[in-house]
């Protein structure tokens, strides 16, 4: 049985990927920070393992993979507040980058290091980091770093024979609370595929993908579009 680590799992996206990857008999570790209440409710409805750990932090990525043996990684842990660039401070630029860029670092490199030949690395991204967002300049050029680790560490992968790609979900409400309404009626117009569920083909798609156990390393995935 594949065992695959997902974190960030509680949050809208990693707790519907943890659902689908466990009906489909993978064997699931679920990571979380803060929200003990919900990592609970999660492992009672899917019988998912579950580990504490903050993906921004050295020591805590080292102690989610000791004595792990994980055949791929999803990593989705991060957080986000939006502000206009002009009101951005450094201590919230570095605080943002820390969750998003940093963390895709940290996890990235101890796959590298642990996942056996034929791992899968896949960092979820995000479509802001392609084209960027009023008022998300920190978010969107920690996804855009994501972008630029993802190819990089791809390459350094190839020899141990871990792919890494990187894959930008549609856009989901729930995930953008911290948008206007304004904002999230925007963001929803820009979906290649009207009136689709981000939830529905982000899960679909990325189960898919690590089930198929495709050798593909180095790109950009959109599962909000036909291509």
């Amino acid at each position: 049985m594949k065992r695959i680590l997902v974190t960030g799992a509680t949050g809208v996206l990693g707790a519907a990927l943890t659902r689908e990857l466990c009906a489909c008999g993978m064997g699931v570790v679920a990571n979380f920070y803060s929200n003990e209440l919900r990592a609970v409710e999660l492992q009672r409805e899917t019988n998912c393992e579950l580990l504490r750990a903050d993906c921004s932090n050295e020591a805590g990525v080292e102690a989610l993979f000791a004595h792990q043996n994980f055949d791929a990684v999803v990593h989705l842990a991060g957080w986000n507040r939006n502000a206009l660039a002009l009101a951005t401070s450094p201590e919230l630029w570095h605080e943002i980058l820390k969750s998003h860029l940093d963390s895709s670092f940290l996890v990235c490199r101890a796959g590298l290091q642990h996942l056996p030949h034929g791992g899968q690395i896949l960092l979820v991204s995000s479509r802001v980091g392609l084209q960027g967002n009023i008022g998300q300049s920190a978010y969107a050029s920690a996804k855009a770093g994501v972008l630029g680790l993802m190819k990089t560490a791809a390459l350094e992968g190839r020899e141990r024979g871990v792919c890494v790609n990187a894959v930008c979900p549609g856009f989901d409400p729930e995930s953008g609370g911290v948008l206007s309404s304004i904002q999230r009626q925007k963001r929803a117009s820009e979906e290649l595929l009207p009136s689709s569920d981000a939830r529905v083909t982000f899960t679909a798609f990325a189960s898919w993908f690590l089930r198929s156990n495709s050798r593909m390393s180095g790109q950009i995935l959109r599962p909000d579009c036909r291509i």
